[in-house]
């Protein structure tokens, strides 16, 4: 017991820290665990009859009588080494047992009377909240089996803990008054700390987010910039540049693959007149019409690229010539089946088309739609609004 209480004066004088606090709370939470032990084991060893006890001086140590002849007088410890506060009262609130640390806390209230409830209603005059630690205190009396923990908070700052159980198989209860001010304005200093780590933690998530959302729009930025230089703006297909690039990577991959790479060329018939008898408007509804068509029809067979004007070009890679004549057939049928609108006015158009594929040996695109644009010529020179695939290759 006089290491508890020795350590916890040491501490009491040792510099403020986390260490010192946690050992200060635990050593505390020890220290009471062990007064009410050795309080209850005492009292129940050697009980105390129901007879009013001798009062000394305040500086004496109070001796209960035994009940019977078997029973000794004698407390099997001095309650005075005890640094918190001892009462120990009987059911109808005469105190029995006050140990030095309760003379000391409670001073001059405990003069002229030894009854629990008066001696609570002196000291309560100093709490900020009186009234409701008296009507605690009245509870707590008129139920004997209560077990009952609070904080008291008093005008000067201070800050104690009241404990009170019953004792088993006694006819008596027990109090237990400790200072706790040091103890609250540790967990105070550690709720600071604790809410300045928080605030901290608050602000790194915030920073956090802040660089995420940074990251997020400088990526969507990024592939907004890919996609305005890889896309016609006009119809969202593939720009002549990445279509090419797309064009030559098929060809290449394609150079070992049992079908060809084949490519169609179109261009949209009598455009400028459009232009003329419409407006640049209806022009350009026209294009974009046309653009979804192919789009459309291509699907996920191949790729599309708006090489320029109203000419358009797609690449089919491991197809047979079926299936591009197929395609591009689709491709002319729904052109023109289609009717543009612009505003209030209204125009069709058709398309011609024309077709070739990669040859042995070639690496690039570019032969292949060289072939393809001759036979887009060939078509419009036939009549347009139709289909020519390029005479000279071997299909």
């Amino acid at each position: 017991m006089m290491v508890f209480a020795g350590l916890t004066t040491g501490l009491l004088l040792s510099p403020e820290s986390d260490l010192h606090r946690f050992v200060l709370g635990l050593t505390a939470v020890f220290t009471a665990a062990f007064l009410i032990f050795q309080t209850v084991f005492a009292l129940r060893q050697h009980p105390v009859n129901d007879q009013k006890t001798d009062t000394d001086s305040p500086g004496t140590t109070m001796q209960p009588k035994a009940h019977s002849e078997d029973t000794s007088a004698n407390w099997c410890f001095d309650p005075d080494i005890l640094p918190d506060a001892i009462l120990v009262c009987q059911l109808d609130g005469r105190i029995i047992l006050k140990n030095r640390a309760a003379r000391d806390m409670l001073g001059d209230v405990m003069n002229g009377t030894d009854m629990i409830r008066s001696v609570f209603s002196s000291w309560h005059r100093q709490l900020v909240e009186r009234e409701q630690a008296d009507n605690v205190v009245d509870a707590i009396m008129a139920s004997p089996d209560m077990k009952f923990s609070e904080t008291l908070g008093f005008s000067n700052g201070k800050t104690y803990e009241r404990q009170t159980r019953p004792i088993k198989n006694q006819a008596l209860r027990l109090w237990l008054l400790r200072d706790v001010t040091v103890l609250r304005q540790a967990d105070s200093d550690s709720a600071m700390h604790q809410s300045m780590v928080e605030a901290d933690a608050a602000r790194t998530a915030e920073m956090a987010e802040q660089l995420y959302m940074a990251k997020a729009e400088l990526e969507e930025k990024q592939a907004e910039l890919t996609r305005l230089a890889n896309t016609d703006s006009l119809t969202g297909l593939y720009n002549r540049r990445r279509f090419m690039q797309l064009g030559n990577d098929a060809a290449t991959d394609n150079r070992t693959g049992e079908n060809a790479v084949w490519v169609l060329m179109l261009d949209i018939d009598y455009f400028k007149r459009v232009n003329d008898t419409y407006g640049h408007g209806a022009g350009d509804t026209a294009i974009r019409d046309f653009a979804i068509i192919i789009g459309n029809c291509i699907g996920d067979d191949g790729f599309v690229g708006r090489m320029g004007g109203e000419e358009f070009a797609s690449v089919l890679p491991d197809a047979t010539v079926d299936d591009a004549v197929r395609v591009a057939e689709r491709i002319r049928r729904r052109t023109a089946d289609n009717l543009s609108r612009c505003g209030k006015q209204t125009c069709r158009f058709t398309t011609s088309i024309g077709i070739a594929c990669t040859q042995d040996g070639e690496d690039s695109i570019e032969p292949a739609l060289a072939r393809a644009d001759k036979a887009l010529y060939s078509a419009k020179s036939f009549g347009r609004n139709r289909v020519v695939v390029m005479e000279s290759q071997h299909i």
